[in-house]
């Protein structure tokens, strides 16, 4: 009895994985977890696929579910219901912001409005804003909307300095001269905002000279400036 024991060649289990199509021993399969636990109850999927990550172009031709026609740019995640790699596509209204309006800004249970953005290094922050700043932003072009409860800023500090300049072909808004600062027309300490609408192009000497004057109020200033030689 004991040879016949000694003698018996044990077969190993074979399970077909379902990301690479391959048959593995049953080892390489993970353990289901719950109360319905059973000694052979395994995932279908083996260590080598799941520790391989979510990539869709790493697994073979033999996948059951076909990743061929997902686009190729985009973040993978898992699928729970098939344990495929499938990738995450972001909104339409967090790519143009064409579905929801600065109207649609909804503040959080907080009363703020969250506001991401990049600075010139590329890191990424996150600040809170009242809703009154977040719609003005929106409706001003320097951000979108991701959420309800959350914009981004289009342009870091660089990017927009050059965007303004380069749209205003480096001239001064006030004088009409070569410009290379950006001015607020409503001041920030009287509550503007630095969005392409309410920024210009402007040289040193305006910008220096405007401080926290409105336009008309700073062109009224440079009249004046004018006359005082004709009047002596």
């Amino acid at each position: 009895m004991n040879g016949t024991k000694a003698g018996t060649i044990v077969e190993a289990k074979m399970k077909y994985c379902i990301s690479c199509g391959q048959e593995k021993p049953i080892n390489d399969f993970l353990r289901r977890t719950g109360r319905r636990e059973r000694p052979d109850s395994r995932r279908g999927t083996c260590k080598q696929c799941r520790q391989a990550g979510t990539a869709a172009g790493q697994y073979s031709e033999q996948t059951t579910v076909s990743v061929a026609h997902l686009p190729a740019p985009g973040r993978a995640r898992w699928s729970r219901k098939k344990r495929q790699p499938i990738l995450y596509v972001r909104p339409t209204h967090a790519i143009n912001g064409s579905s929801l309006r600065a109207d649609d800004l909804r503040p959080t249970w907080r009363g703020v409005v969250r506001m991401r953005g990049r600075s010139d290094t590329g890191r990424r922050w996150i600040q809170e804003v009242d809703l009154a700043q977040a719609r003005q932003l929106v409706k001003e072009g320097a951000a979108i909307i991701i959420n309800p409860y959350t914009i981004r800023m289009i342009y870091s500090g660089k990017e927009f300095r050059k965007f303004i300049l380069a749209r205003d072909h480096h001239t001064c808004h006030y004088c009409g001269e070569y410009g290379d600062t950006i001015d607020h027309l409503l001041p920030r300490a009287k509550g503007g905002y630095t969005t392409p609408v309410n920024c210009v192009c402007a040289c040193l000497s305006c910008n220096q000279q405007k401080g926290n004057l409105t336009p008309e109020q700073f062109m009224q200033f440079l009249l004046e400036q004018h006359k005082e030689p004709h009047l002596k």
